[in-house]
């Protein structure tokens, strides 16, 4: 493919992440309190239906891959683009949690194909040996969609009201995404006939020995799983971490801003070492600044500049975790079943995922914000010593 049709499938890919990801994740941030409001239901009873669509996410992530590597990645996005906004327009016309409940059921069944693992496993077909490059700059366009569809979000819910909002969600996912999703996410991978595969491993993995490479799977899906644990924990309670150290509401809003930005200088940073490093090499450093930052906010003292500090450390570990995310398994284990190599990856980090917020409160309201730092300290270090014994079996 031309270098010119690529650079306009990162163009539209990343257009479709903002939307997707600000339309999904992003969603109950903004409007869970009005829709709790309007249905009558408590927020817990709405952040519930965010969890069970991520257990839904996670239990359809493997076949929404292997849709993937089948059907080729732009029948299977535009259709999920089609879902979601389905589910979408059934939250915005619920009318109490059974709807709520079958509405985030059609999102979780379409997450894992319109977010970042479906424009991955397009741009590894399209872009070929320049997928590291395309996966990172979709990544670019993905860290604004918090910037973006939070005020837009707060805007339609204040003007109009939650419902019109998801209304407008539900048809941002059908214009532009779906047809940007037909149009520019490519189609199947072509594989050679006869291509054998070994017994219990997937072809995904012919770059590493077959006695390796069952552990390298294991190895990579459990340092992702706690790695989504952390970043779920701290995506609905940073703001309760920061003020349970005292620090008041003016510093944590301003603090907590940093993250984005955070993002974004990072992956632009991994973009500029790309030609130095390869993404191996670069898995072990990303990571480590995960547990680096939570024990800088247990050992420093409670000052601005220290909350700060551990924002901009997490942020920049985020921003670089997404891009490794994609690209160690692809250096590992090669392209062929690549989309249905990161559903398997994928599924037990959704689970975690959708634990973790509640796991995090209860700790927080049992023993303090010190102790959940505690607990995600640990889950970073694991996650660190996961994959630094993933990057050792390879270079071995």
């Amino acid at each position: 493919m031309s270098t010119r049709s690529v650079g306009a499938a990162i163009a539209a890919l990343g257009l479709t992440q903002i939307v997707g990801w600000g339309t999904t994740h992003y969603m109950t941030a903004i409007l869970a309190g009005s829709i709790a409001d309007g249905l009558d239901l408590s927020p817990t009873t709405v952040l519930g239906g965010f969890s069970w669509g991520l257990l839904v996410a996670g239990a359809s992530a493997r076949a929404s891959g292997w849709l993937i590597d089948r059907h080729g990645a732009a029948r299977v996005m535009m259709l999920a683009s089609v879902l979601a906004a389905a589910g979408l327009l059934a939250i915005s016309l619920a009318q109490g949690w059974r709807a709520l409940f079958a509405g985030w059921t059609l999102i979780g069944l379409a997450m894992r194909s319109i977010l970042y693992d479906g424009a991955f496993a397009a741009l590894t077909v399209l872009a070929g040996d320049g997928a590291r490059r395309a996966i990172s700059l979709v990544t670019l366009f993905g860290g604004f969609a918090s910037s973006v569809f939070w005020p837009i979000g707060a805007w339609l819910d204040a003007s109009f009201g939650w419902r019109v909002a998801l209304q407008v969600y539900a048809l941002l996912n059908l214009m532009p995404c779906a047809l940007l999703h037909a149009r520019f996410a490519g189609g199947p991978r072509r594989r050679p006939a006869g291509t054998a595969t070994h017994a219990g491993v997937s072809d995904a993995q012919a770059r590493l020995p077959v006695q390796h490479a069952r552990r390298a799977l294991v190895l990579i899906a459990l340092g992702f799983t706690l790695y989504a644990f952390i970043n779920s924990a701290i995506g609905a309670h940073l703001v309760m971490l920061l003020g349970g150290f005292g620090y008041g509401a003016a510093v944590v809003v301003a603090t907590a801003s940093l993250m984005g930005p955070a993002q974004v200088v990072a992956r632009v940073a991994e973009m500029s070492l790309q030609r130095r490093f390869s993404a191996v090499a670069v898995a072990v450093p990303s990571i480590m600044l995960m547990p680096v930052a939570f024990v800088a906010a247990l050992v420093l003292p409670v000052q601005p500049w220290a909350a700060a500090l551990f924002v901009m450390l997490y942020g920049c570990a985020n921003g670089l975790m997404t891009i490794v995310r994609g690209v160690l398994p692809l250096a590992l284990f090669g392209s062929r079943g690549y989309a249905e190599l990161l559903g398997r990856i994928a599924a037990p980090g959704l689970f975690a995922a959708a634990a973790a917020p509640v796991a995090l409160s209860a700790l927080v309201e049992a023993a303090g914000p010190r102790a959940g730092l505690v607990l995600l300290a640990a889950c970073g270090f694991g996650a660190l010593a996961s994959i630094a014994a993933a990057v050792r079996l390879a270079r071995h």
